[in-house]
């Protein structure tokens, strides 16, 4: 279900500026639910094909292949859409910070910074833009680690070497780690966009707190 703007203060361009994200952030959980919706019902049609075929060894045998294959899909996709949230999350948090600066007139852009990723954008929110403290809430801790996860699956195959990120995955995310590599479920990333979508939030509702600095209409919110 996309979000509904009645759900959103349209007086505060902050909260617009998320609910123009969240279209799509809510996109891909549709596709997370169709697609895990989908292979499970060819696993199950298959899985009752090699019942009604368990005469006929052969047809049996394609059927429980099938079987398999669709099971071995799953991971995959689900890491596509792990890759697919992130970078929507690094989007909306860059495309914060620049219209900050765009509308504040500020003179330090974003890419002044050393740090990178969603790292950087929010030390350029906390100590450019002024915003309340965002690396103090819990689910600050949760996107270091799924942007760590982030990291194996892009610049490793999925293959995680150090035994600190296989307990960290596993304790904090609930992703474990077989015979060396990453294995995502379905659970795994709905869990995985919730705390997204919940830090999404706490980003966009941080007051700034140095009073000179704020977001007023009119404004262009591009993102």
């Amino acid at each position: 279900m996309f979000p509904d703007l009645e759900d959103y203060d349209t007086k505060d361009i902050r909260s617009l500026l998320l609910y123009a994200w969240h279209f799509e952030l809510y996109g891909v959980k549709e596709l997370i639910e169709n697609t895990n919706n989908n292979l499970n019902e060819r696993i199950k049609v298959n899985i009752d094909k090699s019942l009604e075929l368990i005469d006929d060894w052969e047809e049996h045998d394609k059927s429980l292949r099938k079987v398999q294959m669709y099971h071995s899909i799953k991971p995959l996709a689900f890491q596509s859409f792990l890759l697919t949230l992130y970078s929507i999350l690094e989007a909306s948090l860059d495309g914060y910070c620049n219209t900050c600066k765009k509308y504040m007139g500020l003179k330090i852009n974003l890419e002044d910074f050393k740090d990178k990723g969603i790292t950087r954008s929010i030390n350029y929110l906390e100590k450019v833009i002024e915003i309340e403290t965002i690396k103090s809430d819990y689910l600050w801790g949760k996107m270091i680690q799924i942007n760590d996860l982030r990291n194996d699956l892009i610049h490793r195959c999925g293959s995680v070497s150090k035994k600190k990120s296989k307990k960290t995955y596993s304790e904090e995310l609930s992703v474990e780690v077989i015979d060396g590599r990453i294995g995502i479920t379905y659970e795994n990333i709905i869990q995985i966009y919730d705390y997204i979508e919940k830090f999404m939030r706490v980003v966009f509702s941080r007051h700034f707190t140095n009073k000179n600095k704020t977001l007023s209409y009119p404004i262009d919110l591009e993102k």
